[in-house]
């Protein structure tokens, strides 16, 4: 009997939370820093890393039971507009596109070198489809196996993680958590920033030749939101998982994630960020799009 492998889908979800669980196991015995939380939900993780947009679960099917899955997760270090002063000077790094793996993980009865191909270069393929610069990935030292069938994939050893752990006691602990309204961060032209493309960094225009602009969000008074940090909250636009342009609607709007608000009609904030509802995203013909509804509108995660 032979060995598939096939794209993770949410019908997967329970097949795949224990494997995810010995995954995190196996890895917390690797590396004494990496702690598991106690009663900690995988079903609810593994359904969370299937719907985010361009992560990707790739399994493995041996007698139709899932005995093995490589997760990624795609994202580009380009910051949104709102933020590229401050990654202009906390980063001196040409920012990446990015492939990183989440987890690899194959019951032991299962691991050959031909098993773990099949995962691997499922993950790879789906990596040079939508152009990242770089593959991430983080390897315990004692997995000499695993390192050896990497480097047969062409991957080099990157650096070398030192951990030291400090059992701390108590809950008087120093905020880590800067303020950055104590940095000296101005807001880049704050009324308007000129969207670019994200290839070629070039301002981009709509289809009637107008520079295109991203404008900061505006209560119904016409007064600028702000988020708990001062700073005007500007919308995220979205892009086409394909081609990576920004997507426009039939009357040449700029497409933008809807702010996400809570039970009481507030901006909704993470660590001082506004979070935004991305968008759902499905398959069609085999490819990666953006959903729409019946009326041609794209749906967004509330």
């Amino acid at each position: 009997m032979s060995y598939i492998q096939r794209i993770a889908t949410l019908a997967d979800t329970s097949a795949i939370a224990p494997l995810w669980k010995a995954f995190a196991l196996a890895r917390s015995q690797a590396d004494s820093s990496m702690r598991l939380k106690t009663e900690f939900d995988y079903e609810r993780y593994v359904t969370y890393q299937l719907k985010k947009p361009l992560s990707f679960g790739f399994l493995l099917e041996y007698a139709e039971e899932i005995v093995g899955f490589l997760f990624i997760y795609i994202y580009d270090e380009t910051p949104p507009p709102q933020l590229s002063a401050l990654e202009m000077l906390e980063n001196p790094f040409v920012p990446r596109r990015v492939g990183a793996v989440l987890g690899l993980y194959v019951q032991e009865a299962h691991r050959k070198p031909s098993t773990i191909n099949l995962l691997i270069e499922a993950a790879i393929a789906k990596a040079e489809e939508l152009k990242v610069t770089d593959i991430d990935l983080l390897i315990s030292i004692e997995q000499t196996g695993l390192h050896a069938l990497l480097e047969r994939f062409g991957f080099t050893k990157a650096a070398i993680q030192y951990t030291k752990h400090y059992d701390i006691t108590g809950n008087n602990l120093p905020n880590l958590r800067p303020s950055y309204q104590d940095l000296e961060i101005a807001v880049p032209n704050p009324g308007r920033i000129p969207l670019k493309d994200p290839q070629t960094q070039k301002v981009v225009q709509n289809v009637k030749g107008e520079t295109v602009y991203l404008q900061p969000l505006t209560d119904e008074s016409g007064k600028w939101l702000k988020s708990s940090r001062g700073l005007p909250i500007y919308p995220i636009p979205i892009r086409d998982p394909q081609t990576q342009q920004w997507i426009f609607d039939e009357s040449s709007e700029l497409v933008v994630c809807p702010v996400a608000l809570n039970e009481k009609g507030e901006i909704q904030e993470l660590d001082g960020i506004p979070q935004f509802c991305l968008p759902i995203y499905d398959y069609q013909e085999g490819k990666l799009a953006l959903k729409r509804d019946s009326e041609g509108q794209y749906v967004f995660a509330v």
